[in-house]
């Protein structure tokens, strides 16, 4: 895939830093494979800290335009709430402290270009994480297809490629059987090679190993018909047991949302009242604490919960 041009402006400028840096590095290189990053380490690398350098140069800008112009004419106006002058009844300006100043400097300089930088860090592990969760829910239905495709008498470069057609329905598993036709029909390699190919740059251990099986069959002459039957109903056994186990546990946070995020901050806005009120040490029960239990404590136990269920059908969804 061609460099666009902000890739090849940043691969000129800091190439060798990346060839420098990645020169040893397999680990990030796999990374990129297994996320489908269309670059080369170095080139990504190169990418990154342009990414990096252009935050800190706009961050510099706005440094320079905040503590140079702004501030200077925000000081320069008369504060109507300031105190007056005892000599000439001039009230104070506007001031903004040093210290203000400095946590503007230090945000726009140092925080942002290292979150840019953490940011570019994290992708290509967690693109990876994405795309190898992503196959793991989807290999039970993309079995049971491949098994129905290879009992019609489909050969395995017709299976991968009816597969890659539904990536609406396979997700990231089209998208690995399509590098896999790809790679048998249009640059011709073989089934084997393609497929150990294909185990290499897998993200998901489930899809490797199903793979894996592809390629011990076609060697010892077995029967691929046999194989995917049998992928098939092992894998959706499999689904079958983990769907039982994420229903138990949405059965469980489920009861414990009815006692925490129902039943428990009703008696905790009763047993509040009452306790102000019989107490003799002379409490009372402001408005703030009222403020604070509605808009703060029970909408952060709503949000819990709903992040909970949410990963939860995650783990079950096949959209």
């Amino acid at each position: 895939m061609a460099l666009t041009g902000f890739e090849t402006f940043s691969r000129v400028l800091f190439g060798w830093l990346g060839r420098m840096l990645t020169k040893d590095s397999l680990g990030l290189k796999n990374q990129l494979v297994k996320a489908r990053i269309p670059l080369l380490a170095e080139d990504y690398v190169a990418t990154s800290v342009m990414q990096v350098v252009l935050t800190f140069l706009v961050g510099l800008g706005v440094t320079l335009l905040l503590l140079g112009v702004a501030i200077p004419q925000i000081e320069s106006i008369e504060d109507p709430n300031g105190n007056p002058d005892p000599l000439t009844g001039v009230k104070e300006n506007y001031s903004i402290s040093l210290f203000v100043e400095m946590i503007i400097a230090v945000v726009l300089l140092l925080v942002l270009p290292g979150l840019v930088g953490l940011v570019q860090w994290l992708t290509p592990a967690l693109l990876e994480s994405s795309r190898g969760k992503n196959m793991d829910k989807q290999i039970p239905f993309a079995a049971s297809y491949v098994s129905a495709m290879a009992a019609a008498n489909a050969t395995p470069s017709m299976t991968f490629k009816s597969l890659a057609r539904n990536e609406d329905i396979y997700g990231e598993i089209a998208h690995e059987a399509a590098w896999i036709y790809h790679s048998m029909e249009f640059i011709g390699r073989d089934l084997v090679t393609t497929l150990k190919e294909a185990v290499d740059r897998t993200p998901s251990e489930r899809f490797a190993e199903f793979i894996q099986g592809i390629i011990g069959t076609v060697t010892a002459g077995g029967n691929l018909k046999l194989y995917f039957l049998n992928r098939a109903e092992y894998y959706g056994q499999q689904n079958r047991s983990h769907v039982k186990d994420v229903l138990q546990q949405m059965a469980l946070f489920s009861e414990a949302y009815v006692v925490v995020a129902v039943a428990l901050p009703i008696f905790a806005m009763i047993i509040a009242v009452i306790t102000f009120w019989v107490s003799g040490a002379g409490m009372q029960l402001e408005q703030i604490h009222m403020y604070l239990l509605v808009f703060g404590g029970f909408p952060v136990i709503q949000m819990v919960f709903s992040g909970l269920f949410y990963s939860l059908s995650q783990e079950v969804s096949t959209d």
